[in-house]
């Protein structure tokens, strides 16, 4: 990380995400960080906990429950970090 933002405004990865924001009140923005603050905090639960998101998570094929695990849910969050990263460089460009 640390760089998200710029390759957004540059028109790289997530620059869709930084179109749809830039011209968007602060206020707006604040709630978009805090929308991807509790989508973060929820994907680390559901690595924390999985049977309380996916209740029947135990009869998933073991393949399945490791994918879910350490590559689907890890990659959401990935993803929102640099989403909350290009909106907190928003509210610093301006």
């Amino acid at each position: 990380m640390g760089n998200a933002f710029e390759l957004a405004k540059n028109g790289g990865k997530h620059s869709g995400f930084y179109k749809q924001y830039v011209n968007k009140s602060d206020d707006e923005i604040r709630k978009g960080i805090q929308s991807i603050e509790k989508q973060i905090a929820e994907h680390q639960d559901k690595i924390k906990n999985p049977e309380a998101h996916i209740p029947n998570f135990r009869d998933l094929d073991p393949r399945q429950q490791e994918a879910l695990i350490n590559k689907k849910w890890p990659s959401d969050i990935q993803r929102q970090l640099e989403q909350k990263e290009i909106l907190e460089g928003i509210l610093r460009s301006r």
